[in-house]
């Protein structure tokens, strides 16, 4: 499902690309990396809605909305989380 949406619209980014106040959607959480499992484990699971709400004066740290609680995740974690916006 992945690839056929990068192929279609290229709606498919990481989170560290992402601007702030936009919602969005989590597609997925690369397994490529042990903290993957600490990312699921804070709520960032496929079909999750979230928003970017703040960052950092330097980029980082960015800090999420997500179900009424707000996550701060390094820009490196965040470049493993793969979103797409809701129109």
């Amino acid at each position: 499902m992945r690839h056929f949406l990068i192929k279609l619209k290229g709606l498919v980014n990481t989170l560290g690309e992402i601007l702030h106040g936009r919602p969005l959607v989590v597609v997925s959480i690369s397994s490529d990396c042990a903290r993957a499992g600490r990312l699921a484990a804070l709520g960032f699971l496929p079909g999750n809605r979230i928003r970017v709400s703040r960052v950092a004066p330097l980029g980082d740290p960015i800090s999420i909305e997500m179900d009424g609680q707000e996550i701060s995740v390094r820009r490196a974690e965040a470049a493993l989380i793969e979103v797409s916006e809701i129109p």
